[in-house]
């Protein structure tokens, strides 16, 4: 069995075997950070968890980055230095196939400059001494080497990768000054600390996880069905949800390294588009008609509860820290509208401005992933661009009178309130068609010295039969002294495409010149602004009470991948607000609608 990114936890040998699997392959790594030597490395060893028995292959790390990165001659030089007279040693090489003519300059190396060819000819010469094998052909014929514990670990990079920034960089110089014999016990980070270093990776995780729970409830209830008197016909549904649920577990959206991983839009809105599909036939299994439920979960597994609102048309779920909508589902098209990640530093962000901006000229031998340094556009430090809190949408914002539209889209603002990422108090009211979260916050704002106390009331209202939300504002003025105030509510939405010509901005009330989804810009005094998506066939429609001024701007990433450092759409922000004064005690009032409809 191939463990996806060969992340080792003890615990994976109970069910491997209980699914029969007899083996598997992990990094040599892992081996040595229990105290194996190098030639203890060239057999294969059995470990056990719970009485259950696996064995493990070491993946052999020199021959990972020899292959095809150095003159295959090198490699028959290495085997030759480790090969025995009784040719019972094992030099298993098991990486990714991508490095044979997918990553930068590998397939001009690979094959038109002859690198395989003239690999295998070295094969073939050399054969009276190395034997080409199987894993499965090598341990028909070859014992175990022992008993092994291996510790919680992957290869070398994805440990350093899934480190904190900063960290990652201490861990980068610490790797440079440790004496080469010692580097084996250098270790990294855990692959599952990337579900707290992003976290939207979490919440992709736990909605796998949510869904899973739904898929495993309709399994064993619902694999048959009665049809006619006697007869019976297997029901597609649940096992249909199960294959999608299994689509949506693909590894790569989860974490992110060198690749794109996480940062690419496309991979993250694939999984939820499965996990989708599964809840859908679930629902369809669970529900004869339109529905409405309202949980209170931890559903992030922080120790705090989470309002998930699911009908038959879409999913809202609410975090009380900001009281904001974090996933937005459609369930029509099975798209998460709130497919957003966050702008945080990388620690290789520090190189951009000192990398390439044409890719260079092709070498013949290609060059390993890490040290693949250039950039697809010019000025792509100028971009990058740090935000104090994950964009979500609801947001609510008191804005210092000198903030303007570029200073909120380079987060050089100043956000005179508390409310953003702070504690919201949250009552839900059900009713048969519709379902009431009352979102209340006694928070202040920063009016010059004084710290004044406003609260904040949104009452949300979810119908049972639409895609449609309504937010009912009320803002209170807590002292007996007239305030002013510059208020705004964010919203994000990722159509995936910033420049598509079918995907664009719209409102009922006026034409927009630029409307792509990666335009900036500021509308005043209008009533509604849509995003319409010609592809998937989505309409998103926001509409407001009171006239108000719109800022709208894209969140856009700078990460790195195997082409080099790119910049990636992830979302597009739109922000009403409002200036307005307060008299002592006063109240302002009105309400935001949010509604989402097939094309």
């Amino acid at each position: 069995m191939w463990l996806a990114e060969r992340v080792w936890e003890p615990h994976l040998v109970k069910p491997m075997v209980e699914g029969g699997v007899q083996y598997t392959v992990v990094d040599d790594v892992h081996f040595k950070s229990v105290g194996l030597r190098k030639e203890e490395l060239f057999g294969y060893y059995q470990t056990e968890e719970q009485g259950h028995t696996l064995e493990i292959f070491p993946i052999n790390r020199e021959l990972r980055y020899l292959i095809p990165f150095s003159p295959p001659e090198k490699t028959i030089d290495y085997l030759r230095a480790h090969a025995t007279t009784d040719g019972g040693r094992l030099a298993l090489c098991f990486d990714d196939g991508e490095k044979f003519g997918c990553w930068p300059d590998t397939y001009q190396a690979v094959y038109l400059d002859g690198w395989l060819d003239r690999f295998f000819t070295l094969l073939e010469e050399n054969a009276d001494w190395i034997d080409t094998v199987t894993v499965r052909g090598f341990r028909e014929n070859h014992p175990a080497w022992g008993r092994i514990y291996l510790p919680t670990a992957s290869y070398v990079e994805m440990q350093e990768w899934s480190l904190p920034p900063e960290q990652t960089l201490l861990f980068e110089e610490a790797a440079k000054k440790v004496d080469p014999a010692y580097l084996d016990f250098l270790r990294g980070g855990f692959w599952r600390h990337f579900l707290v270093k992003y976290p939207e990776s979490n919440n992709l995780h736990k909605k796998m996880l949510l869904v899973s729970s739904m898929v495993e409830a309709v399994l064993p209830a619902q694999r048959t069905v009665k049809v006619g008197a006697g007869g019976e016909e297997k029901n597609q549904a649940a096992s249909n949800a199960q294959e999608a649920l299994w689509r949506g577990q693909c590894n790569d959206p989860y974490w992110h390294g060198v690749f794109g991983g996480l940062y690419l839009t496309n991979l993250r809105s694939a999984n939820y588009q499965n996990l989708l599909n599964a809840e859908v036939l679930c629902d369809s299994l669970n529900h004869k008609g339109p529905f409405l439920t309202v949980v209170q979960r931890d559903f992030d597994c922080d120790g705090r509860p989470e309002v998930l609102v699911s009908t038959q048309e879409h999913n809202c779920y609410f975090t009380l820290q900001g009281g904001a909508l974090f996933e937005l589902d459609f369930k029509p098209k099975s798209f998460n509208l709130l497919d957003t990640i966050t702008r945080r530093p990388e620690a290789y962000h520090q190189r951009i401005g000192k990398t390439l901006h044409d890719k260079p000229e092709v070498e013949s031998t290609p060059r390993a992933m890490r040290e693949i340094a250039f950039s697809k556009e010019s000025g792509l430090e100028k971009m990058l661009h740090y935000d104090w809190y994950r964009r979500l949408s609801l947001i609510d914002h008191f804005l210092h009178p000198d903030s303007f539209l570029e200073s909120f889209y380079n987060v050089s603002y100043g956000e005179q309130g508390d409310f953003v990422n702070q504690h919201y108090q949250c009552e839900v009211e059900e009713e048969e068609d519709q379902v009431v979260l009352v979102l209340r916050r006694d928070g202040h704002v920063w009016i010059g010295t004084d710290f004044w106390p406003i609260r904040i009331n949104k009452r949300i209202t979810i119908q049972r039969d639409a895609a449609h939300l309504r937010a009912e504002y009320s803002i209170e003025n807590g002292w007996d002294r007239p305030v002013s105030l510059w208020f705004g509510v964010e919203f994000n939405a990722n159509f995936l495409a910033g420049n598509a010509p079918d995907r664009f901005y719209y409102s009922p009330d006026l034409a927009i010149a630029e409307a792509h989804l990666a335009s900036k810009g500021e509308i005043p005094e209008i009533n509604a602004l849509g995003m319409r998506d010609e592809y998937l066939g989505i309409d998103y429609l926001l509409h407001w009470s009171q006239p108000a001024d719109v800022w709208r701007f894209p969140i856009e990433t700078i990460s790195q991948s195997e082409a080099g450092f790119e910049k990636v759409y992830q979302s597009s922000v739109v922000m009403p607000n409002w200036k307005f004064e307060l008299p002592p005690l006063g109240v302002k009032k009105f309400w935001i609608d949010q509604s989402i409809v097939s094309l």
